[in-house]
Order: structure tokens, then sequence, then C-alpha cells
């Protein structure tokens, strides 16, 4: 079944994919001709926020689990974070009882969704890309509206980079490049970072009208919201405005004052607020530790990637910054300032790798993709402006402009050249249903754990016990090491070994471990323990056992019962 309840397990879905591309092209033209007959913006914005739709149903219809739910880490995790939640872990910990996290708003946001309910939350997490990648262009169209009337950013412009920030920032070819598809990694695999970037555009109609303090302190409190959402989507922004505030000044114009001011209380706000917690996050989730893998990939022309690699939304998103900042408004002054400085930190990649620190590179590539997307929007209104003006009659109107470009762009958008069991690395695993030896024993978990109660297993399998189970683990493989980990060890190491109870239940005691998910992995990372000796102790009570498959070794659960000596 997949998420519609639809039984697609013999769907041909290359079939499937190529009559979607098809529709999208012959919807694509009716969409041209809609926007001529109509002659309104909200005719071009409500066909990219359907085209963005399209692209995830036909993403979504075949698959019989969740989207990347197994082929990618990163899913399993930000799933964790929900169901926990929502079964009542505390929201600001990741699967790792006790360990903080950077991310909290998203988990929390949707155990409320789903009304603290773990098992609706993996009903509604299929889901959940669908208003994100519909809200995105239309906090586009808003947030850049013009502050004062008379400014650039008409409602045809603003229409027009709804269209490419949402349906151009992925190309055909991206899928054999370091940095793959955007819109697939950013919507599809991570609505929670998503989120942010709904947020981001709205946060610049808040600054651009920033009128004294009172004003500055609440975009400071919308700022931190996004750090909450996605805290490096906040870091980008904020650097970005450190860079419109210093450009303002070197400029020497008459609001330069003024903009260091907003800036400076802005960023100071969310800083002052934030700062207790990323100090905990720093002592309790060092992740600033260097890691020889954290470098620029060898096959990655890293200057490359962000520039001639985009094609032509470079020079037009270059052209549409220079257009942009020339106008002179504020809101034009501050988007200049957020690609530079999104730049300036894609360049500062150099150093950080040279550190071992260049950690979560795609996230940049994607912000300055959907920057620049935006940018050549802008770019190509204006040059379509300068030939338009060489026309007369109806030719010359807005709407004319924008089906010649909706014309020229429409084989690069999405869903009109998307084939994600081709182009997707994490589609062809997210097509079967999930293994047994995953539901069986994590349903089980989820249904009959106490809440608070935490899960003792593999480093590996815990991620599936966090993530289906909706329960805290001892030890998350794909997460930071906690500085207690030694610690950790040795209370798995009493679970596994230990035949006095009492001693167990005092060990389990410290992480709150109720239940122990015995896997093959995990006996063989302790040599020496076996099935048997677990199932002789009185303190553990076995309460399920998976179904072989092909063979396989089974997966046992067992519950701590009431200390005993042993």
């Amino acid at each position: 079944m997949n998420a519609f309840g639809v039984d697609v397990s013999g769907l041909d879905v290359a079939a499937f994919l190529a009559q979607a591309r098809l529709l999208a092209a012959l919807a694509g033209l009716v969409w041209i001709a809609l926007v001529l007959r109509a002659r309104r913006p909200a005719v071009v914005l409500v066909g990219a926020m359907a085209a963005s739709a399209l692209a995830w149903l036909v993403s979504t219809w075949p698959l019989q689990r969740i989207y990347a739910l197994g082929p990618s880490a990163d899913r399993i995790t930000n799933l964790a974070w929900c169901t926990m939640v929502a079964a009542g872990a505390p929201p600001l910990q990741t699967s790792q009882v006790g360990q903080l996290h950077f991310e909290p708003l998203w988990g929390l946001l949707v155990a409320a969704l789903s009304g603290f309910d773990a098992d609706r939350v993996l009903a509604l997490y299929p889901f959940l890309p669908l208003p994100m990648a519909i809200a995105f262009p239309a906090a586009l169209y808003v947030g850049l509206r013009p502050a004062e009337p008379g400014e650039g950013w008409s409602p045809w412009e603003r229409a027009a980079a709804a269209l490419a920030g949402t349906l151009l920032i992925s190309a055909p070819f991206d899928y054999m490049t370091t940095y793959r598809v955007p819109w697939a990694l950013m919507f599809l695999l991570k609505p929670n970072h998503s989120l942010a970037l709904v947020l981001f555009p709205l946060f610049l109609y808040a600054f651009v009208r920033v009128r004294g303090w009172r004003s500055r302190i609440a975009v400071g409190l919308f700022l931190h919201l996004v750090a909450w959402t996605f805290v490096l989507h906040m870091a980008y922004i904020a650097i970005g405005l450190a860079v419109y505030a210093a450009w303002t000044l070197v400029a020497g114009r008459g609001d330069g004052r003024r903009a260091v001011v907003d800036v400076a209380t802005v960023i100071g706000v969310n800083a002052l607020i934030v700062s207790p917690y990323l100090v905990m996050l720093l002592v309790g989730y060092p992740f600033l530790q260097p890691v020889a893998i954290q470098q620029i990939a060898t096959a990655s022309p890293h200057l490359l990637e962000t520039t001639f690699r985009l094609g032509p939304i470079f020079p037009l998103g270059v052209w549409g910054v220079v257009v942009a900042h020339r106008r002179g408004d504020r809101l034009g002054r501050v988007w200049s300032g957020q690609v530079v400085g999104a730049y300036l930190i894609w360049v500062g990649y150099l150093v950080l790798s040279a550190m071992h620190q260049a950690r979560e590179r795609d996230e940049i590539a994607f912000w300055i993709r959907i920057l620049m997307a935006v940018s050549a929007a802008v770019g190509a209104w204006d040059l379509a402006a300068r030939v338009g003006a060489r026309w007369r009659g109806t030719r010359a109107t807005p709407a004319w402009r924008a089906a010649a470009l909706m014309a020229m762009a429409l084989p690069w958008c999405l869903p009109c050249w998307w084939d994600p069991a081709r182009m997707d690395v994490l589609f062809p695993g997210s097509l079967p249903p999930l293994p047994r030896r995953i539901v069986e024993p994590t349903d089980y978990i989820r249904l009959h754990a106490p809440p608070r109660a935490a899960v003792a297993s593999d480093p590996d399998y815990s991620r599936w016990i966090a993530a289906l189970g909706g329960r805290q683990v001892l030890r998350d493989r794909h997460m930071h090491l906690t500085a207690d980990q030694p610690d950790r060890e040795r209370v798995l190491d009493t679970l596994l070994r230990e035949a006095d109870g009492a001693s167990v239940a005092a060990a389990a005691a410290r992480y709150r471990i109720g239940y122990l998910v015995v896997t093959p992995a995990l006996l063989a990372m302790h040599p020496g323990v076996t099935l048997e000796d677990l199932g002789s102790r009185p303190h553990w009570e076995r309460v399920l056992v998976t179904g072989e498959e092909g063979g396989g070794d089974p997966i046992v659960v067992l519950r701590l019962a009431a200390p005993t000596r042993g």
C-alpha cells in the first residue's frame, strides 16, 4: 500500500513516470494559455504551486513506505524526532536519551499536528513535503512585496520569482553531480528544512519594514523562530544581513547608520535568546570535532558548483542581483546582501575544508541555488522588459512577457523532466515495503513500551526503534557521540552480561532503559553473549520474536522485569 491506501505493488513505475512527464508538459502549455487569457500574475503563482504539488505526487504515489525511509539516514533521524515527541519524549532531545539537538521546533510541530499520536505521525509524514512545496512559492510572492508603493518587485516579477525559486532550482543533469537534485533533497527529504525556507521570505518582508525599536525586537524574535526551525538557515540569513549593513555603510548612503542598528539589533536579540542553548549544545553535542571526511570532495569543482554549473541561471542571476541592488529600495539591497553573503560562505568552505570542518556543504549549495534562481527571474524579467519596450500593442503587456519567459523555461521546469527512478538515488529503495524484521519489533515497542522508556540495541537498528517505535535509544550510530559515551557502553555491556537483576536494573535506570532489542549485529558486537543466556535470566522477559525471513536469525525484544538476585 502507498500513503494513500492504494495497492501499487503491481504498478509499472517507468510507464507511470513517463506519462507524468507528458502530462506536465501538456499542462504547462495550458498554463501559458491561461496566463495570456486571464492576464493576472496569480495564474503564474498558482501554476507554480500546482506544478510543485504534481512533482510531489509523482514522487510519492509509487512508494510503499515513507520516502527515503531506509536509504537516507537523514529521513530516519528526522522522523524519529517527530514520533518520539508524539509518544512523549522531550522535544529538545535527539534519538539518544539525554542528548540535545538543533531542530526541536519541527518535532514539536509535527507531534502537535498528529495530536501527539505516534501512529498518526507515521501516516501523516509522507504528506508533509506537500504543504512546504506549495507554501514556498506563495511565501516568495508575499515576502518580496515592496515596502513602499512605486518600488520594484511588481506582482508579475514576484510571480516569476516564485516560479523560478521552486521549479528551476534543479536541472536535468543535477543527478550526476556532487550536489544532487535540490528540489528532492530540500522538499521531499527535508520538509523540516524547507519550513525554514518558507519563513525566509516572510522574514525579509518583516525586516525591510522595521521602524523603531519595537519592530526591531519583533523581527529579532522572528529570526529566532527561524533558528529553532533550522539553525543553518538562520546563520545564512544573519551573514547576509551583515553584508547588507556593511555594504550600505560603505556606500555612504543616508540610511547606513539605520541599517547597522537594525541588523545589529535583530541579530543581537536572536543571539541573546539562543546563546544559553548553544552553550549546552557545544557541551552535550560535540559536533565541532574535526573529522577527516568533512572536506570538499576531490570530484567537486567547488568554485564552479554554484557558478557556471548552474547554466543560464548563473548569468541571469548575477544580472538580477545587479538590477535589484540598483533599484535603491531597501528590499533590493537586502536581497543582494543575502546573495553576496551566501557566496562568501561558499568561498569560506575552502578554509573550513582545510580544517576538516566543511560540514553541511549541500545545505549552502542549495541555499545559493534558490537565491540565484529567484535572482535569475528578476534578471530575466528586466531583460524581457527591455525587449518588450520595442514592441507596441498587446505583445508589450506583462502577460505576454510572462508567457514568453514561461515558454522558454517550460522544458527546464522540474515536472517536465523529473524521473526519480533514474535521477534520485533514494527513490528505488523507497519502492518496496519495509521488511518484517523492522516493522514487527518497532510496532511492538511503539504500542506497548511506556512513553518514557528507552531502548537498548545495536547502534544501527536503534535508529529504526526511534523512528518507528517512537522511543529514545541508548546509542544511535548516526548521531554524534555524547560526552558520556564510555558510560553508555558500560551500561550496555552490563545489560547483556550481568546475571544479577538488581545490578542490571541499576544500570538501566541511568538511561531509563526498559527494553532490550537483541539483533544478530548486537550479538556479533559482544562475543560470548547468546540469546540462550539472556533468556535464562529472570530479569529479562521475552515479549516478541520476529519470524525468520530467508533463514535469517530472528530479532528478539526483551522487557526488563522487576529486579531479582541471580
